[in-house]
C-alpha cells in the first residue's frame, strides 16, 4: 500500500494511507455535494503541480471516484476492468461464485456465450459474465420472494416435516 505525506503541525511528516486519503478525498465531495447539490453542476477538477493544470471530470467519472474512494476509505480492495476484457472460465467461475465445471456447462448448454480462440480455451467477455452474475442474483431474489410468500401459513413443524421429505428424496 502507497502512503503520501502531508505536513504534520509539529513540523514534522505523517503517513497517510490510501484508505485515509480516500476518507478525505470522500469527505470533500460529500461537503461539496451538501454545499451545492448532488450533481457536478459548479464542475468536479482533478489539479496538477502547476496552477493551470487541471482538467474537468465528467459527471461518470466523478461518480466513479467516489465509489472508487468510499470502497477504499472502507478498506476495501479496488480494481477496475476493461467491460471487453474477456476472461478464462475459471475467473468467471470466481466472479460467479460457481465452479468452472457448472460455467462451461452454461456456455455448452448456451446461458454464458464464449468464443475459442485457440484450440482448448474458452473466453468470456466479462460485461457477459456480469450480465449473467446480474440476472443470477434477481432470479435468486425473486424465488425467494415467491417462496415466502407461498409459504408464509406455514408453521415450523410443517416446515421441518417438509425438510425430513427432501432430505428422504435425496
Amino acid at each position: 500500500m502507497s502512503a503520501l505525506q502531508k505536513p504534520h503541525p509539529s513540523g514534522s511528516s505523517e503517513a497517510i494511507t490510501e484508505s485515509e486519503t480516500a476518507a478525505q478525498v470522500l469527505s470533500f465531495l460529500d461537503a461539496h455535494e451538501a454545499r451545492h447539490g448532488a450533481l457536478p453542476s459548479p464542475r468536479y477538477f482533478l489539479s496538477g503541480a502547476d496552477e493551470h493544470d487541471r482538467i474537468e471530470l465528467t459527471e461518470q467519472m466523478h461518480q466513479m471516484l467516489r465509489e472508487i474512494t468510499d470502497a477504499l476509505s472502507r478498506g476495501h480492495s479496488v480494481s477496475v476492468l476493461a467491460r471487453e476484457q474477456e476472461i478464462t472460465t475459471q475467473q468467471a467461475a470466481e466472479v460467479l461464485g460457481l465452479s468452472r465445471p457448472t460455467v462451461v456447462k452454461l456456455i455448452d448448454e448456451g446461458e454464458l456465450d464464449a468464443s475459442i480462440p485457440g484450440k482448448n480455451r474458452r473466453k468470456l467477455k466479462l460485461k457477459d459474465v456480469l450480465r449473467y452474475r446480474d440476472e443470477l442474483k434477481t432470479r435468486r431474489r425473486d424465488f425467494i420472494a415467491e417462496s415466502a410468500a407461498a409459504y408464509e401459513d406455514v408453521d415450523e413443524d410443517q416446515v421441518s416435516e417438509l425438510l425430513d421429505q427432501a432430505k428422504r428424496v435425496q
